[in-house]
């Protein structure tokens, strides 16, 4: 009888669970939409909705028509309340704060989005309010940040929907995000950058993304008891997105191998090493007690990332979760293998090397790649560019490590010559890389002098 009991009270509470989850999942649906039968990211509109919906139909796939369906009944619903909540919407209008269409699903797009969206709506001189129900993977952020405020009670984060979902009171995602319009082009110049620019001209007292004291001094205790060999201060964080991570496009994916080369040169200098990693990740061995693995599976290593990167002496990586933690702290980042018009290395300690791209088997130059508008929006939909016949080749070993000891004399030199300066002049306002006070490797120039020409 007392087992029966048990589940009878248990049982409305997993059905609250459950209806909770789908709420969230549907809200995380109305952030962006990837549009068929390219599969081009967009906004999550009622045009792009129905056409997802017309090609999942006309294709017998149902599950997916039925999932657009909810969707746009979600939207309309969102609409609807739009207009019952139109007097609270109104006073946050006349307010000092607004919220943030935050997607909370994974580590790379939540940063991302708390670096963009929150320094826009300072920029616009709005405070922001930041919703992240508390059974997301990444509530725990809440733990972290000394200026931010973050609701993550599931009930207001239920309540307060329409008004992260209104533009007038939200910075949301089609104004600040990569997105493509149906003839492949983006819809936003420059976002991130520009909102980069605008921020370090602001008179700031204090520092946006600065950490609890608490959560720094747990932290700090932590990684002396645990990690006592290292001094993070010169420590190097590595972190390597997998070709076959998450299903993941063969653009962002790169060889572990290629960065073997770069991890035994740190080691043999003396640095530490830290690789970030997660459970299916391929394991290394080095002899060597200044190289750690970190699983950030682990609900507690996703916070001690944190702490990691603000404290370490530069930060190796590709285009993957933690990489844009790197442009959050502003710390000094080298990016590896980048395959489109944005770097997380942001200021003038940070260096990266691009992806070479060919077009049917014939190795483009980068002026090439801009006049095909790769760069504009096609680099972003992995359907169109198979078929065209696009196809990446990632850095090698060579290029990986002389980018790697280009980065580390950045602590002592960082004036750009005269190929640096000319290649980011000369990039079309679309790109990001042209605003950055980063720049791209000098030596990554000069071995790929022909790929630079009609740029430099």
């Amino acid at each position: 009888m007392k087992k029966i009991a048990i589940s009878i009270i248990s049982f409305p509470k997993n059905i609250i669970i459950r209806i909770n989850k789908l709420i969230f999942k549907f809200d995380i649906k109305l952030m962006f939409i990837l549009v068929e039968p390219l599969l081009y990211p967009s906004k999550a509109s009622y045009k792009n909705l129905s056409i997802n919906i017309f090609f999942y139909l006309f294709n017998l796939r149902i599950k997916q028509f039925i999932k657009s369906i909810f969707a746009i009944i979600f939207l309309v619903l969102i609409d609807i309340l739009k207009i019952i909540y139109f007097p609270i919407i109104i006073f946050f209008y006349f307010s000092r704060y607004k919220f943030v269409q935050v997607n909370y699903t994974q580590i790379g797009v939540l940063t991302q989005s708390l670096n963009v969206m929150v320094k826009k709506n300072l920029i616009d001189g709005y405070k922001s309010i930041i919703l992240i129900p508390s059974h997301s993977d990444f509530s725990f952020v809440k733990e972290i940040f000394k200026n931010l405020i973050i609701i993550d009670n599931c009930l207001l984060n239920i309540l307060l929907l329409p008004l992260k979902h209104t533009d007038l009171i939200s910075c949301t995602c089609k104004k600040v995000d990569h997105f493509l319009d149906s003839n492949l082009q983006l819809i936003n110049s420059s976002p991130f950058s520009k909102i980069f620019l605008q921020y370090n001209l602001l008179n700031k007292d204090k520092d946006l993304f600065e950490f609890k004291n608490e959560f720094k001094e747990n932290m700090h205790n932590y990684f002396k008891e645990n990690y006592s060999e290292l001094d993070l201060a010169n420590t190097f964080v590595i972190h390597h997105r997998e070709k076959y991570f998450n299903n993941t496009s063969h653009l962002r994916g790169s060889t572990l191998s290629t960065y073997l080369p770069s991890i035994k040169y740190l080691l043999n200098k003396g640095y530490g090493v830290i690789r970030l990693t997660h459970s299916k990740s391929q394991k290394i061995n080095f002899k060597n007690k200044l190289y750690k693995e970190i699983n950030t599976d682990f609900d507690f290593n996703k916070k001690l990332q944190f702490f990691i990167l603000l404290k370490c002496k530069g930060f190796i990586a590709t285009d993957s979760g933690p990489n844009s933690i790197g442009s959050l702290l502003s710390i000094p980042v080298y990016n590896t293998n980048v395959y489109g018009i944005n770097v997380n290395g942001v200021n003038k300690k940070s260096l990266y090397i691009l992806k070479k791209v060919k077009l049917n088997k014939k190795l483009l130059t980068y002026r090439d790649l801009i006049d095909l508008n790769y760069y504009k929006g096609h680099y972003l939909c992995k359907r169109y560019s198979a078929k065209i016949g696009f196809k990446v080749i990632d850095n090698n070993k060579k290029e990986i490590l002389d980018g790697l000891k280009e980065f580390i004399r950045l602590k002592t030199m960082s004036r750009p010559n005269n190929a640096q300066t000319k290649f980011k002049k000369s990039l079309p306002n679309y790109i990001e890389l042209k605003y950055y006070l980063s720049n791209i490797s000098k030596v990554f120039i000069k071995k790929n002098a022909r790929l630079f020409s009609g740029l430099i």
